[in-house]
């Protein structure tokens, strides 16, 4: 069985191969004081059995196109990458965690669905121009009040008032996407139970109002996919760096490797790994083969 009527058309599953050889892959050249922001969930029930040596036992997988969601900012990098290097990159860090790529299809634990791109933030094409108008406004009202005794006509002041609502509306309807999207949503949530909101809110606010690099992994039981024909979710990890200074192509491989200690386990809040803090130099991993390609929505 294919998940065919359960996924959008045009997708493929990628079954890869890990070889022996060794090939040296130059770590991104991330600005160094930026911080990947990860955030992980899974099951309750999503146990995996451990090894004598309290290691997690191989469990196979095969990956599937998820989509590359563009920012609204141009990125020559970002268009260049192929899900075929993206794939690459997260299997000689999956391996960290004992996931296996495997050609056997039909036999795999796990079908990984991958999304990555930019976030998008609003942008007001007026914004400087209706800043200065509403400054005028303001000056132009104390003026009035203070010729007439402290009688003014507010009309122009409300109406500019009222469109710098609306652009805040607009701000916080994006931020709430992104949250979602990079699994900013729970920890946002804790903190805005507050009166009064924090420093930490609004570091988290200032994240989700520029554009960030993001890589998802969603991990399904494949077993459970092909029997009952529906999907079940058993795991999620979201990495993301804010994208200005950085490169994606660069960016990819950090992320990947700062996701190696999350992948398939749950985290209470999102963690941070700053970029100075991952291994410099190169990383030595695995050769990865591809393997085949199979289409899933009959494109």
């Amino acid at each position: 069985m294919s998940p065919r009527s359960l996924f959008p058309a045009g997708r493929h599953l990628r079954w890869l191969c890990l070889g022996l050889a060794l090939a040296g892959l130059t770590t991104a050249q991330a600005r160094r004081n930026d911080a990947i922001v990860i955030s992980a969930s899974a099951k309750h029930d999503y146990v995996r059995p451990l090894d004598a040596e309290g290691w997690p036992l191989p469990e196979t997988y095969v990956f599937m196109e998820g989509a590359h969601l563009g920012s609204t900012t141009a990125d020559a990098s970002e268009g260049k990458m192929t899900f075929d290097t993206i794939t690459r990159t997260l299997a000689a860090n999956l391996i960290k965690q004992n996931y296996v790529p495997t050609r056997d299809i039909a036999g795999a634990k796990l079908l990984i669905r991958v999304y990555w791109g930019s976030t998008q933030v609003y942008e007001d094409p007026q914004k400087l121009q209706d800043m200065d108008r509403l400054n005028a406004a303001v000056s132009t009202f104390r003026s009035s009040a203070e010729q007439n005794g402290g009688i003014a006509d507010p009309g122009d002041l409300n109406a500019l008032m009222q469109d710098a609502a609306g652009d805040q509306f607009n701000t916080d309807g994006m931020i709430a996407r992104n949250a979602a999207l990079l699994g900013y949503k729970r920890s946002l949530d804790k903190l805005g139970n507050r009166i009064i909101a924090t420093s930490d809110e609004e570091d988290l606010r200032g994240e989700l109002s520029e554009e960030r690099y993001f890589v998802v992994l969603l991990a399904y039981d494949y077993e459970f996919l092909c029997q009952k024909k529906k999907p079940r979710l058993l795991w999620v990890t979201r990495l993301s760096i804010r994208s200005p200074g950085n490169n994606f192509t660069e960016a990819l491989p950090m992320l990947a490797l700062a996701g190696a200690e999350s992948y398939g386990r749950n985290q209470d809040d999102l963690q941070r790994v700053k970029v100075r803090a991952l291994p410099g130099g190169d990383v030595r991993m695995p050769e990865v083969e591809v393997l085949g390609t199979v289409s899933v929505g009959g494109k």
